[in-house]
């Protein structure tokens, strides 16, 4: 038995009456049998988030909130076929290559469902023995977001015909637990004392002196960064603070960005390859309060160009800008 056999045989075991896309007439009812399949084994999972939830205590709310939106997000993702994807199918000619890449995706999505279940069930034991809550909330979190990584690599691959690059996905590689050993860095001190930047507070850049009136704080598994307004009159922008020890400095543009999001972007005469993505939970500060959400993000390289699209479930934001250095900056505390 040949590897790709192998691979639909295993497939299979979740997804019962899987056989590939070998045969071109059945490739796109194949490909609608399988992510309604995973759809409502995914929805049952979702069910027992639920019943977690329902009985969880107070201080565990938002944490599972996280979890439950980034499952959502993955069954209402089965649930619609991606824009183009049909061109795919109907091709003339697709390679055995081709065929083996989208049995692959299937694979590790179909696999995620016992791996998705061992994690909610880890966040269970945990909230009722009330020890390692965090760790167990942390793992289901990974999970969610490397399968809808996945599913982004996925819709991408059959939008464009594209095979898929390696995507830097939240929390992958895997770090080795020696990594425990090693010295912790910390951030400059000047990235620290823009990062408790608060609102009212005056920064000023290049000859102009802006009034911080918002603050976005993103976090996810592997820390936070932020995102603060900034205004001088009705000249507004945005200081972008991380990833790492990044600065930019960004304005809002309109631009059309297309769903699942592209691996580049041209703008501004660039070309701009996207060079991180995933989910993270936001506290927004402003004038009307804080509130909090979550909001599916990417990144966007090219040399010292910098451009992010978010989308925060009743709007998207596309900024862009260019990376600066703390040098440039001049902070002045309310």
């Amino acid at each position: 038995m040949d590897d790709l056999q192998q691979r639909i045989l295993e497939i299979a075991s979740q997804i019962p009456g899987y056989l590939g896309y070998e045969a071109k007439e059945r490739r796109r009812d194949m490909d609608k049998y399988t992510r309604g399949t995973l759809s409502h084994k995914y929805n049952e999972l979702h069910a027992a988030l639920a019943r977690i939830r329902a009985k969880a205590p107070l201080e565990n709310a938002v944490d599972l909130e996280n979890l439950d939106q980034k499952l959502l997000r993955l069954i209402a993702r089965f649930q619609t076929a991606p824009r183009g994807y049909a061109g795919w199918f109907d091709a003339a000619q697709i390679v055995e290559e081709d065929l083996d890449a989208l049995t692959n995706f299937d694979a590790e999505l179909a696999s995620g469902v016992p791996g998705l279940k061992s994690a909610i069930d880890k966040v269970a034991a945990a909230i009722k023995s009330r020890e390692g809550i965090a760790d167990a909330v942390e793992g289901c979190a990974t999970t969610l977001d490397t399968l809808n990584a996945r599913f982004d690599e996925r819709e991408q691959f059959l939008a464009t015909g594209k095979k898929p690059s390696m995507t830097i996905l939240p929390n992958r590689p895997a770090q080795s637990p020696l990594g425990a050993l090693e010295t912790k860095k910390t951030a400059s001190p000047e990235l620290l004392a823009l990062t408790n930047l608060k609102l009212n507070d005056a920064v000023s850049y290049d000859n102009n002196d802006f009034i911080v009136s918002g603050k976005i704080t993103y976090t996810i598994s592997t820390g936070s960064f932020w995102a603060f307004l900034l205004q001088d009159g009705k000249n507004k922008a945005w200081l972008r603070v991380g990833p790492g020890e990044e600065l930019s400095m960004c304005k809002e543009i309109k631009l059309d960005v297309s769903s699942p999001l592209p691996e580049t972007i041209e703008h501004d005469k660039r070309t701009l390859t996207r060079n991180s993505t995933g989910q993270a939970k936001v506290s927004v500060e402003g004038a009307g309060g804080t509130k909090r959400g979550t909001v599916d993000y990417a990144r966007y390289v090219d040399a010292d160009a910098r451009l992010w699209a978010e989308n925060f479930g009743t709007e998207t934001r596309v900024m862009y800008g260019q990376t600066i250095d703390s040098s440039e900056l001049k902070v002045y505390r309310k």
